[in-house]
């Protein structure tokens, strides 16, 4: 029996930084847990810089400040899940208005 593999979805967002913090520490750190359920590939690029999406130091390394513009692309066969699971997040964040809840 010979298993076909079918071909990876691929999903692509742009989002904002909606916490007043921008990008922080805690905030990565929640990300990078709330991501590391899925099985695919998240790269988040800022302009020239470019992050895996589960890695809290490459993270912190974008810099990314109060609304600026991340690109968010996801690469697996649970893409849909993954890239739904990245909206919530910074939609949650966003009503926060930057307070930690």
């Amino acid at each position: 029996m010979t298993e076909i593999l079918s071909e990876p979805y691929v999903k692509t967002i742009e989002i904002s930084i909606p916490n007043r913090m921008g990008f922080e520490l805690w905030m990565a750190v929640e990300f990078v847990k709330n991501m590391q359920r899925f099985r695919s590939t998240i790269q988040i690029r800022k302009g020239e810089l470019s992050a895996n999406g589960k890695n809290i130091l490459e993270l912190l390394i974008l810099e990314a400040s109060w609304k600026s513009k991340l690109e968010v692309e996801v690469v697996g066969d649970d893409a849909d899940r993954t890239i739904e699971s990245v909206k919530r997040f910074f939609l949650k964040k966003e009503n926060t208005n930057g307070v930690i809840l």
